[in-house]
């Protein structure tokens, strides 16, 4: 009789990459959900992937379509006191960072 090793509760984002980390690594393991199959592939779940969690999904194997259709985000928006200031996240680090940069 054969025996998963490991078993993973629930099929979000977390444990369905979990499984795929497992599987490539040569681990049995089963994941238990208990809503459906087209409830869990159809529900939305991450707005903004962090660049760790970019390169985690491409080393198992499952990038493919998030870099694809990826939208890529080079930056965002802080308001204060009434005026809104861009943060470029495309700046290179050897430049100085304007929102840093003192009046001359």
């Amino acid at each position: 009789m054969a025996r998963t090793q490991v078993a993973i509760i629930g099929a979000g984002p977390s444990g369905l990459l979990l499984s795929q980390l497992l599987d490539l690594r040569g681990i049995d393991n089963v994941v238990l959900e208990r809503q459906s199959r087209d409830y869990v592939e159809g529900r939305i779940r991450a707005g903004v992937l962090e660049q760790g969690t970019v390169d985690l999904l491409i080393e198992a194997n499952v990038g493919e379509r998030l870099l694809r259709e990826r939208l890529v985000h080079d930056g965002f928006a802080l308001a204060f006191a009434d005026r809104t200031f861009r943060i470029d996240l495309k700046l290179s680090r050897a430049a100085p960072c304007p929102c840093t940069a003192r009046p001359k």
